[in-house]
């Protein structure tokens, strides 16, 4: 997982971080788990993204409960629809805000992001072939990243990296 990079963190934080990601199912429950950026707008797409995924999940295990049922199938479409538009959105907002702070960390940055586009539109094409033993472990794949990447990177970009440039209200 991810998260057991970050290094300074203790196995007990890691086994109750990977326990608060297995159960959550709405964003009041990973919470406590995901580092404030201090940017308005990308703290609600954090949270929004973080729903998005979670409800995804409740789909994907619902199908794999075999209730295979049209209303659950389109759902899952539609989820994963929005998950990729929204990310998209998101990870323009931050590009904007870190090339306005003219942050050195952006290039590493963009490619993260290109790498989550990637694993996201895996998932999606799997659930649209019907593999969904290969989406099964969507949830943790997501939120793991997602919950990592705020933590970490984002984190390090925003909060540790602010500048005097850098726009608070974008």
């Amino acid at each position: 997982m991810l998260l057991t990079q970050q290094g300074t963190t203790s196995r007990r934080e890691l086994a109750w971080t990977r326990w608060v990601l297995q159960s959550a199912r709405t964003w009041e429950d990973v919470v406590g788990i995901v580092r404030k950026i201090g940017i308005h707008a990308v703290d609600e797409d954090h949270r929004k993204f973080t729903q998005f995924a979670l409800d995804l999940n409740l789909i994907i295990q619902a199908l794999s409960n075999r209730d295979t049922s049209f209303d659950n199938l389109h759902r899952g479409d539609e989820i994963f629809r929005q998950l990729l538009d929204y990310a998209h959105i998101h990870f323009q907002r931050e590009e904007r805000i870190m090339r306005s702070m003219k942050s050195p960390m952006l290039h590493r940055h963009l490619e993260q992001h290109g790498a989550f586009m990637g694993m996201i539109e895996e998932h999606y094409e799997n659930f649209k072939l019907g593999r969904l033993q290969m989406v099964s472990g969507l949830k943790l794949s997501i939120l793991d990243w997602w919950v990592n990447h705020i933590n970490v990177v984002d984190y390090k970009t925003f909060v540790l990296g602010k500048t005097k440039n850098m726009k608070l209200g974008e």
